[in-house]
C-alpha cells in the first residue's frame, strides 16, 4: 500500500506465467499497488494477451478481474498518444514519480526501471516494509491511509478511545474524510467503531451532542455511522486501532489522535487473513463483541438518527 508502480501492459499480458507471477507481488496487504496507467490500462493488457491461446488468455482475464479490487489504483496521471507506454511512464517519473516502473525492456538503463524478468521481492525496488512511522498530525496520518481512502467504498475507523469532542481526533478524521469524499465512489459507507471504557462518554451523551461536535468535520453530502460496542466477559479485547476497508486494512498503533509533529505513530499493513477477521468482527451479526447502545447515523448537517 505504501508504493505505487507503473507496470507495462504487455509485460503482464504477454503470458499467463508473467501475469500470475507479477500479480502475486502486488496487493494492499503486500504494500505495493499497480497504477492503472493509463486509464485504459486493463484494455491494453487484454489487447496484449490476444496472441495467447484461448485457455491461457482466459486465465489472464480471470486473474486480472480477481486482482482489480485489491491490487490496482488509478492515480489519474497524464498520458499522451504522442509517446508509447514506456515514454509516458518515464515522463511521469519526472513529474509525479512512481516508486518504480516495471517494463519488458530498459533500453536507457534507467535506475528506476525494473525489467519484468528481474522482478523479485528481494530487489531493492520491490522491498516494501509492512510498518513505518508517521508524524502524529492529521495530514500525515491521512496521507498514510490515502491509498485505501482513495479507492474504498466501505471504511471503518476503529478506536476504542476516539473522542468526538476532541479537536485532535477531529483533525485526523476531517483530513481522512476529505480524501474519502473525493474518491468518486457513489456508494460510500463510513463508520466509526468505539467501545465503552471507564473514562469514555456514555452513548446517550454522544447521541445528544455528536451532531454539534462533528458539524465542521463531515464534508457536505457525507454521513458517518457510529457503532458503540462492549467486550464480552472472557472474550476478545477491543484495544487495537485500525483503519479497515473493503480493500484492505491498517493498524494505527496509538490511534487517530493528532498529538503533534513531535510524536510519531507506527502504521502497519494488515495481512489479508487478519484484515478480514477484524472486519467481520465488527459486523452487526458478529458474536465477537456486544453492542452497547444504538447505532447512530450522523449527517454533515448535524442530523442524528438511530439506524
Amino acid at each position: 500500500m505504501r508504493f505505487v508502480y507503473a507496470v507495462e501492459p504487455k509485460a503482464v499480458g504477454s503470458s499467463w506465467h508473467n501475469c500470475r507471477y507479477l500479480m502475486e507481488k502486488f496487493g494492499f496487504d503486500r504494500g505495493r499497488l499497480i497504477d492503472e496507467f493509463p486509464k485504459a490500462w486493463l484494455k491494453l493488457v487484454y489487447d496484449a494477451s490476444l496472441r495467447l491461446k484461448p485457455i491461457e488468455r482466459a486465465r489472464v482475464v480471470e486473474t486480472l478481474q480477481r486482482s482489480r479490487a485489491s491490487k490496482f489504483i488509478h492515480s489519474g496521471r497524464q498520458y499522451t498518444a504522442e509517446l508509447d507506454w514506456l515514454g509516458n511512464a518515464i515522463k511521469q517519473q519526472g513529474l509525479d514519480p512512481f516508486h518504480a516502473i516495471i517494463a519488458e525492456e530498459n533500453p536507457q538503463r534507467l535506475p528506476f526501471i525494473l525489467r519484468a524478468d528481474e522482478v523479485d521481492e528481494a530487489h531493492p525496488l520491490m522491498i516494501s516494509p509492512q510498518n513505518w512511522e508517521v508524524p502524529r498530525i492529521g495530514t500525515a496520518l491521512a496521507e498514510a491511509m490515502a491509498p485505501l481512502l482513495r479507492t474504498a467504498s466501505t471504511v471503518l475507523f476503529v478506536d476504542k478511545y476516539f473522542k468526538f469532542d476532541d479537536s485532535k481526533c477531529k483533525e485526523t478524521l476531517h483530513e481522512a474524510l476529505v480524501l474519502l469524499s473525493a474518491n468518486g465512489q457513489t456508494d460510500l459507507r463510513c463508520e466509526i467503531h468505539i467501545a465503552e471504557h471507564p473514562r469514555g462518554a456514555p452513548i446517550d451523551l454522544i447521541e445528544l451532542n455528536i451532531g454539534r461536535w462533528l458539524s465542521d468535520v463531515i464534508p457536505d453530502g457525507m454521513s458517518i455511522v457510529v457503532w458503540y460496542w462492549k467486550e464480552k466477559v472472557g472474550g476478545a479485547d477491543f484495544h487495537a486501532r485500525y483503519l479497515l476497508t473493503d480493500r484492505g486494512g491498517m493498524n494505527i498503533e496509538a490511534g487517530f489522535s493528532a498529538e503533534g509533529s513531535h510524536q510519531t505513530v507506527q502504521v502497519t499493513i494488515l495481512e489479508s487473513d487478519l484484515w478480514k477477521a477484524r472486519l467481520s468482527a465488527l459486523d452487526r451479526t458478529s458474536t465477537v463483541y456486544d453492542l452497547a447502545g444504538p447505532v447512530l447515523q450522523v449527517s454533515h448537517d448535524g442530523k442524528v438518527q438511530r439506524i
